[in-house]
């Protein structure tokens, strides 16, 4: 983690910084000023995750350097350094994010259980906004949630997927089977983290599928797969429950993430109903992997295809786009035609091809039959009344009772719009009018205000919509 010193007397300074050293702290970039004019210099080029200020100091005191990182959205979390005298003073400075305070002469055990508890607040924030990218990924696969909607830069994505291989695995049992549980998942992450493969799991009870995500230097070889998904195959077999596992695995592109994952549903789907296979994983331009493909007899291939085509039925707002649906009828033609071309059993797909284009012209569920209208204040009269709380597309259409895919698709047509860019505008404008109407109060209380449990996430929403920070958006409002 990063360190920020800033004091105007060097002994002081170079003092702290020797004990931070010395104390063996998560703070191992540690960098000193002399005061906040200096401060402001080296934060344009350094990024501290904790910032620890004097509040005497010539040119710039504290608390003025404090509100210019603010505004400036260096930082949001700040230490001061006070003699008694200054104690009421101190206070004050809680009011700006001030997380702690030191009373001068500094001692070394208070100052080392002050850094451990921002240690502790700060690890704890990372995972919050980890689970939150995660989140944004899942709805950006599971919902095709359009990449530039995303409040993620490429850089956010590479920390959660640094390596250069990604592999999807989606997991689904029969209807009447319940889903993986928690604990199972851990499992796998578990085995698969011994594996040397960054492991994320989300589920969707819409689609009732379980999504693992492996980033690593590879694509998981069959003997991996077998080693990290053997035991849940076997166990979920032996009690009937008809797990069916499909994936796909390629080079990192973070432009192809929805395509992989059409693959990984279009091999589920291909494995269920046409190999006895434990997993098949899709890899474009090569070879299927999995166990051996055991061939489907003429007579049962139609058999096969009229079950897929009721499956297809029940996903059928999971690809709300034509585009998507022929993408995955043409991903189930390829597989199918490899499997044909291995065992040499099947009818020529071409003769079947009548057959699987009969997927794509899905009737829309009766749920669903409502006027867009209808349905559109509907969605919107819940997020107006519950804009504070941590929504996402699962919590809105739970409680609409609609699908996910099909609430995209309404906001899309009906708004020119997507549902996340709809649900940011709203509590932006919330924020803004909190910040006109209340500017005393901190930027962290309006944050949580309108929904968002995480400052950061907040300054980063703000900035992208509005193109400035919180801070110089106050300012500018204040001045009007």
């Amino acid at each position: 983690m990063k360190l920020m010193v800033v004091d105007d007397e060097p002994i002081i300074l170079n003092g702290i910084i020797r004990m931070i050293e010395k104390a063996n702290t998560s703070f191992t970039e540690i960098v000193g000023a002399s005061d906040g004019i200096d401060a402001l210099h080296k934060l344009a080029t350094f990024q501290p995750d904790l910032i620890l200020t004097d509040i005497h100091m010539p040119e710039m005191d504290g608390l003025a350097l404090i509100k210019e990182v603010q505004a400036q959205h260096y930082g949001n979390r700040f230490v001061i350094i006070t003699g008694y005298d200054d104690f009421a003073y101190a206070r004050q400075a809680l009011r700006y994010q001030v997380v702690d305070y030191l009373l001068k002469p500094i001692n070394k055990i208070e100052l080392v259980g002050v850094l451990e508890k921002v240690e502790q607040t700060i690890r704890i924030e990372q995972r919050q906004i980890r689970e939150h990218d995660l989140l944004m990924l899942k709805e950006h696969l599971l919902y095709d949630m359009p990449y530039e909607d995303m409040p993620l830069k490429p850089e956010q994505l590479h920390t959660l997927l640094p390596d250069p291989f990604m592999t999807i695995l989606v997991f689904q049992p029969n209807e009447d089977t319940p889903m993986m549980t928690t604990e199972r998942m851990k499992q796998l992450r578990n085995v698969l983290s011994e594996m040397q493969f960054k492991a994320y799991t989300f589920q969707s009870r819409f689609l009732r599928q379980t999504v693992l995500i492996l980033n690593g230097m590879h694509v998981p070889s069959d003997a991996e797969l077998q080693l990290a998904c053997g035991d849940l195959v076997e166990s979920e077999n032996t009690q009937n429950n008809g797990l069916a596992i499909g994936g796909s695995g390629r080079l990192m592109d973070i432009d192809s993430l929805r395509e992989l994952y059409m693959e990984a549903v279009a091999a589920m789907l291909f494995n269920r109903h046409f190999t006895n296979c434990s997993f098949n994983v899709y890899r474009k331009d090569a070879e299927p992997i999995g166990h051996e493909l055991a061939p489907v007899q003429a007579s049962n291939y139609l058999i096969a295809f009229e079950q897929l085509e009721k499956e297809m039925h029940s996903l059928h707002l999971h690809f709300p786009d034509c585009d998507h649906k022929i993408r995955l009828r043409e991903l189930l033609l390829s597989l199918v035609g490899d499997h044909n071309q291995k065992v040499g059993t099947m009818p020529d797909v071409a003769t079947h091809s009548k057959t699987t284009g009969q997927l794509l012209p899905f009737e829309r569920r009766p749920e669903h039959s409502q006027p867009h209208t209808q349905a559109i204040d509907k969605i919107v009269s819940f997020v107006e009344q519950n804009y504070k709380l941590d929504l996402s597309l699962d919590v809105v259409a739970d409680h609409v009772q609609m699908h996910p895919n099909y609430i995209s698709m309404l906001f899309r047509k009906e708004m020119d719009l997507t549902f996340l860019h709809y649900l940011h505008t709203f509590r932006l404008a919330k924020a803004k009018q909190f910040m006109q109407d209340h500017p005393d109060w901190p930027i962290n209380t309006i944050a949580e205000l309108v929904g968002y449990e995480n400052p950061r996430h907040f300054f980063k929403v703000f900035k992208k919509f509005e193109n400035t920070t919180p801070g110089q958006y106050r300012l500018g409002s204040s001045s009007i």
